[in-house]
């Protein structure tokens, strides 16, 4: 609204955009049906590496990435941030976003989500997120997820990579003793059940992916593999901030003015997918 405008040129901050996402977000799930993937709203998260003005504030304020060829050399750095996004895959609304340090976690990131994450919704993720306490934080909010692994991630994954027969595992995962401290004090459960499913890629190569979904009657193999592949939104979303909307030309060279940058093009990018499914 036009009250809205005023006030976020008021306040001149970042988070003044940050307000304005969350409020057409929270307008547009209020005032429309959506669409839904078997009544679960569909969410990915996912995080970028941005490319930064080089200036002191800047470098001091988010951090830089080393540049190195194939065999690591090191021949200097550039200035980045970390960019975490939970995206509605099928409404193209960006439910939160954060701009964090180059060298942060994007797990961690992916974790200050959650509170925008509802019981309904359904979370897809890549294979850097998949861990126990990641899982067992989804699972102590009610959280459905499906997730992709790699072979690294648990030892039942390992055992579906291997398998040539078994499509579907459903099992009970327990933390490893050396994170069952961790795990109690974070009031986080001590097991949960999860299921394995392994889908052959149009390649040959096998992916496997861990869900809440445990229902094997209702929910086929075939059905996550068209279900994952929505995660491919996020991608996409990344790709547009970047290239058509120019993100990363920065309009000012201070880290306020970053994140500023950063968030009123989160907003832009919410207010179109508004604007463009009315008209």
């Amino acid at each position: 609204t036009a009250s809205a405008f005023t006030q976020a040129r008021r306040k001149l901050s970042h988070t003044a955009f940050i307000e304005l996402n969350q409020n057409v977000a929270e307008t547009y799930y209020e005032d429309r049906s959506y669409k839904t993937w078997r009544g679960f709203r569909v969410l990915s998260a996912d995080g970028s590496k941005i490319m930064l003005p080089n200036e002191d504030e800047i470098r001091k304020y988010f951090g830089t990435l080393r540049i190195a060829n194939q065999d690591q050399n090191v021949s200097g750095e550039y200035p980045a941030a970390l960019a975490s996004v939970l995206y509605d895959v099928l409404n193209g609304v960006a439910a939160d976003a954060v701009l964090s340090h180059a060298k942060a976690y994007e797990v961690d990131l992916a974790m200050e989500h959650l509170s925008f994450v509802k019981e309904d919704d359904l979370l897809l993720f890549d294979r850097n997120y998949p861990s126990y306490l990641f899982l067992a934080a989804l699972s102590r909010q009610n959280i459905n997820f499906l997730g992709r692994c790699s072979r690294s991630s648990f030892k039942e994954a390992r055992m579906m990579f291997e398998s040539v027969s078994e499509e579907s595992m459903v099992t009970v995962l327990r933390p490893h003793h050396t994170k069952k401290k961790q795990i109690e004090a974070l009031g986080l459960p001590s097991e949960i059940k999860v299921r394995f499913v392994r889908a052959v890629l149009s390649s040959g190569e096998p992916e496997v992916l861990v869900t809440s979904l445990t229902d094997e009657t209702v929910y086929t193999v075939s059905d996550f593999k068209e279900l994952y592949h929505l995660r491919w939104g996020i991608e996409t979303f990344y790709g547009t901030l970047k290239g058509r909307l120019n993100l990363e030309n920065f309009t000012g060279r201070s880290a306020e003015s970053v994140r500023q940058d950063f968030y009123s093009t989160i907003f832009v990018s919410s207010l179109e997918s508004v604007l463009t499914e009315d008209a």
